[in-house]
């Protein structure tokens, strides 16, 4: 199963974007990512950080779901005790 975190909220220096920043962790293996999402501010001035987030994650729910489809199979060695050759 994927979390989502809100790990960012802002507004962008140009001050046209909102910037949400999502962390997926995958619960079963504790892989995990971040990704940046934007939402324009004209338009959306009146909208809560709630709905601001929503439209972020509806607006990039392709990359999202990609990226999360990735924490599912993808082999990584992220977490795996490495031990260096000797030399």
């Amino acid at each position: 199963m994927i979390k989502y975190t809100i790990k960012e909220y802002g507004t962008m220096p140009d001050n046209e974007r909102y910037v949400v920043g999502f962390g997926l962790t995958n619960t079963e293996n504790d892989r995990g990512a971040y990704l940046q999402c934007y939402v324009p501010i004209e338009g959306n001035e009146t909208k809560t950080e709630a709905e601001v987030c929503q439209l972020a994650f509806s607006g990039s729910h392709d990359a999202i779901t990609g990226c999360s489809g990735k924490l599912e199979v993808d082999p990584t060695v992220i977490g795996t005790e490495f031990i260096p050759p000797d030399m």
